[in-house]
């Protein structure tokens, strides 16, 4: 079974992460395929909007594949995993057309990083977003931490990580990280449309135009702040109070 199941509209591009016996992790071969999708597609300027969303009822992405997270521990193994993380959350985060994320369940860890660097993020109620990674005893490794700050400011976004708590999509909502929330998964659907109504409206040009401005905002900031987040990634993933938690997350998931 594929990672992703694809299907290219008229106008637009939907991306399912299909992975629902994991939780839809992401797992490195996922992350690649998505890397691998959104190049070949990036030039086709028929797409207006590119929509992410995840296989089933329960997540939207459930974070990094802990089988594989498990295994990470030399350096090289530590940088392969911010690299191609990086360079897909980045293809998301400066596509040359909206990319919204419909989220169908939860987005904790990884997930969280990948909805944040959307453009837009609709959600179920039933769904939570967290940034998860205290708990853990991580900090962010995808630009995820930069875009919280750019979207909610400084003081909203510290709570945040710090607690690293799982948001309902009210509070999530409250605190300008969701743009809407629906009762159920065709109302959010429905709400996805009417934004991709309102982008199909606009000429192939001058989206790509406006979203080259936003990209070019959001590069000065993660060009600034990349190499800070990624010193204080490697430090928190080699503390023993990281792999204790980890050991503890494995067994847990291995019983």
């Amino acid at each position: 079974m594929s990672n992703l199941i694809v299907e290219k509209g008229p106008l637009d591009l939907v991306i399912t992460i299909n992975r629902p016996e994991s939780s839809n992790a992401l797992s490195l071969a996922l992350i690649e395929e998505l890397l691998e999708v959104l190049s070949d597609y990036e030039d086709n300027h028929e797409i207006k909007s590119v929509v992410i969303t995840g296989k089933g009822n329960k997540c939207f992405a459930a974070g990094g594949d802990i089988k594989e997270l498990y295994e990470v521990r030399s350096e090289s193994a530590i940088e392969n995993m911010i690299d191609i993380g990086r360079k897909t959350i980045d293809k998301i985060r400066y596509y040359p057309v909206p990319v919204l994320a419909l989220m169908n369940g939860h987005a904790l860890g990884g997930g969280a990083e990948l909805a944040i660097a959307c453009d837009y993020r609709v959600a179920v109620e039933r769904a939570t977003f967290g940034f998860v990674h205290s708990t853990l005893n991580i900090t962010t490794a995808w630009g995820g931490a930069i875009d919280l700050i750019d979207i909610i400011g400084n003081q909203k976004a510290l709570l945040t990580l710090i607690d690293g708590k799982a948001l309902t999509t009210s509070e999530a909502y409250k605190i300008g990280i969701l743009d809407s929330v629906c009762p159920n998964l065709e109302d959010a659907t429905r709400d996805i449309k009417n934004i991709q109504q309102r982008i199909n409206n606009c000429s192939s040009s001058i989206i790509r135009g406006n979203k080259s401005i936003i990209n070019d905002h959001k590069k000065v900031l993660h060009n600034n702040l990349k190499e800070s987040e990624n010193r204080e990634f490697k430090k928190s993933w080699s503390s023993k109070e990281h792999w204790e938690s980890m050991n503890k997350l494995f067994s847990k998931s291995s019983s």
